[in-house]
């Protein structure tokens, strides 16, 4: 019989902790923090004013845009146009040029958000031509099949460019042979692609 009570008195104590054990379980607090996050902007743009050398007689060049220099005439003229709203495409515009016509332009592209970038692509059009490094293109401004302009595109790819800071660029056009004649309102694009300034730059021949 006395056996007996010294069996029962474990059980007892092991239930009663398993009911105890369930109970604290239960328990719980909530706790809620308050607090905004913020993420920053990335954001590039065109700025005025956008600069040309033909401001009176026209500029010449031979191909592969050398040997410039300046005409007692004036014929061709150039025009340029930031692109409303966004201000992120730059619109070059020739009138009446001719083969061997030369201009050169330049201007800045400011970093209006938060986040420091750099260039990573240049994306001329008509074609959707991209360039990711410094070097000549060819364009097709007339749509005959045949390139009217060679372009040559600056080093800036690639150089961090920070909040509120500006970037100079400039780029030479050259006309081709291909130009017909008494071309009026001809035109190309550029625009300029920005990448955060800690992701990877693509480097010439995809090094």
């Amino acid at each position: 019989m006395q056996n007996k009570k010294i069996l029962t008195l474990p059980a007892l104590v092991i239930i009663s902790l398993l009911v105890s054990g369930v109970g604290f379980s239960h328990w719980e607090k909530i706790v809620t923090i308050n607090g905004v996050v913020q993420t920053g902007t990335l954001c590039a743009k065109f700025v005025p004013p956008v600069l040309q050398l033909d401001q009176g007689n026209d500029w010449t060049c031979d191909e592969g845009i050398v040997n410039v220099h300046q005409l007692t005439k004036n014929v061709g003229s150039s025009s340029t146009r930031i692109v409303p709203p966004d201000n992120v495409v730059l619109e070059i515009r020739l009138d009446n040029v001719y083969p061997s016509y030369y201009n050169s332009f330049d201007f800045n592209v400011k970093n209006c958000g938060t986040i420091p970038w750099r260039i990573q692509e240049v994306i001329f059009n008509p074609g959707n031509i991209v360039l990711t490094h410094q070097g000549y293109l060819r364009l097709d401004l007339t749509g005959d099949g045949k390139d009217d302009v060679e372009i040559y595109w600056g080093n800036s790819f690639g150089v961090q460019n920070d909040p509120g800071d500006k970037v100079d660029i400039s780029f030479e056009i050259h006309v081709l042979e291909n130009m017909p004649q008494d071309q009026h309102d001809l035109s190309f694009t550029v625009q300029i692609v920005v990448w955060n300034w800690n992701e990877t730059i693509a480097q010439p021949n995809g090094d």
